[in-house]
């Protein structure tokens, strides 16, 4: 954590290179209180009167940060979100159907200087439509508050760009819908669902066709208009953050991809790592996924066992793709598939498999397991190829994403410091992929061979 002198310091710093225009990076591990300091810049440039836009990767997210945020009394803040959020018809596109709908679209309520989206939703008449309230009020507020998807909204009306979680820019964001789930909305057997075509020209059809089902298929046709592909009897859709402005920003991440910023994007203000936690390398065994994965349900057995008999580890979580996911299943079929909220949800097994592109991506701490492996995320082909069309590297996706993961174990728990914790931690980058990339790990861990005995 920073101290109160260098936080004053760099606050005051940071807050005077956006108000020459200037970028302003700032990269600091886990448990150093990037997000605190960015709370502090963001309430003392409110208080001179400038509008800030704070956002994050998910709504989940900002939901989770508002009471911090607010607790350093800016002069006022508006939690934003999506019209979906409002819809009092549960519409997933409600925007589409607003012609339709015979709620009023702006009204003078009285709203608080310091609201939510769920509150407003309370505050507004029952005749009026809350979301397009929000629109109408957004610009009052000092602060606005919102997810990446709402930026095209929010940054017309404020000076400066506060972006959390930044490295989430260079990540893809893929959503997941069950083959099951999707005949069971076109009325088919699962079976015929060989192709993402298939499921488009079927939905198109069944759109005109069947006005009750209407909102759910064109939620799947909107899906499908992203990168697709069908893998282990699941449709997955892919799309890139789009994040381009033209203001001020103060982002902050800890785990900047290799090479960001880029020459000339503006200031960087690295925090060096007093003490890192200690990572294994595998220097030669490697998984991809056109192998299928052959052998590595075993590979990652040992490696637990290891971790047990080598450091007593009690809880090791494992972040892996869905085609290794349904391999362990067999190999470690005591598995637990949810991290443990305290000492007591430890499985009796220690290990503890969740999905790598799912919800424990951002904002998650899983401070009750001690040990990370990590199998190098293989995305499949076609997000692949997506990435090196958009001109991004898919090897720097994945790599991002393991190390992002490798902190989420990095929490103490209550009554531990952040060092002592660290101590103690384990990661396991259990793929020669990994080897590749190992000076830019070395950036964020304490790295050696594991051992070849394994």
């Amino acid at each position: 954590m920073p101290t109160r002198n260098m936080g004053n310091r760099l606050i005051d710093e940071i807050i005077n290179e956006l108000k020459k225009g200037i970028n302003v990076a700032l990269i600091a591990p886990t448990g150093w209180g990037k997000t605190r300091l960015a709370f502090q810049v963001i309430a003392e440039l409110a208080k001179m009167g400038y509008k800030i836009a704070y956002a994050v990767p998910t709504l989940t997210l900002a939901v989770h940060k508002w009471e911090e945020l607010v607790s350093f009394s800016p002069p006022s803040a508006i939690l934003t979100a999506g019209a979906a959020q409002y819809c009092v018809y549960r519409w997933n596109y409600p925007q589409r159907h607003c012609n339709r709908c015979s709620m009023g679209k702006s009204t003078d309520v009285d709203v608080p200087k310091i609201v939510t989206y769920f509150e407003l939703n309370k505050l507004v008449p029952d005749h009026v439509c809350a979301y397009w309230v929000q629109e109408a009020i957004m610009h009052r507020y000092s602060v606005i508050v919102g997810h990446y998807g709402r930026l095209g909204k929010i940054l017309r009306y404020v000076h400066f760009l506060v972006a959390d979680e930044v490295q989430e820019r260079y990540l893809p964001f893929i959503e997941s819908k069950p083959l099951s789930e999707i005949a069971e909305l076109l009325s088919i057997d699962a079976d015929q669902l060989t192709d993402v075509s298939v499921i488009k020209e079927l939905a198109e059809e069944r759109l005109t066709a069947d006005p009750l089902k209407e909102d759910e298929l064109y939620t799947l046709l909107q899906l499908l208009k992203k990168t697709c592909w069908i893998e282990d009897g699941v449709l997955y859709c892919m799309e890139l953050y789009d994040l381009t402005h033209n203001i001020p920003e103060f982002a902050i991440t800890a785990t900047p991809p290799p090479g960001w910023p880029p020459e000339g994007w503006g200031r960087k203000i690295v925090i060096e790592p007093r003490t890192k936690p200690k990572a294994y390398i595998e220097p030669s065994a490697d998984f991809y996924y056109k192998d299928g994965y052959s052998g590595i349900g075993l590979h990652l057995y040992m490696i637990i066992k290891w971790l047990k008999q080598k450091f007593g580890t009690k809880c090791v979580i494992i972040f892996a793709t869905s085609s290794v996911r349904n391999i362990l299943r067999w190999n470690l079929p005591q598995a637990s598939y949810e991290p443990p909220k305290d000492e007591t949800q430890i499985p009796p097994s220690g290990v503890v498999i969740v999905d790598a592109w799912g919800r424990m991506r951002v904002g998650v701490d899983i401070r009750y397991c001690d040990a990370a492996v990590l199998p190098w995320p293989a995305l499949h082909v076609v997000a692949r190829r997506r990435l090196k069309a958009e001109g991004k590297n898919p090897d720097t996706a994945e790599l991002i994403l393991s190390v992002q993961h490798a902190g989420r174990i990095m929490r103490p728990r209550p009554g531990e410091t952040y060092e002592d914790a660290i101590r103690r931690k384990i990661v396991v980058f259990a793929a020669a992929r990994f080897w590749r990339h190992k000076d830019y790990l070395t950036q964020h861990f304490d790295i050696e061979e594991l051992p070849a005995e394994l």
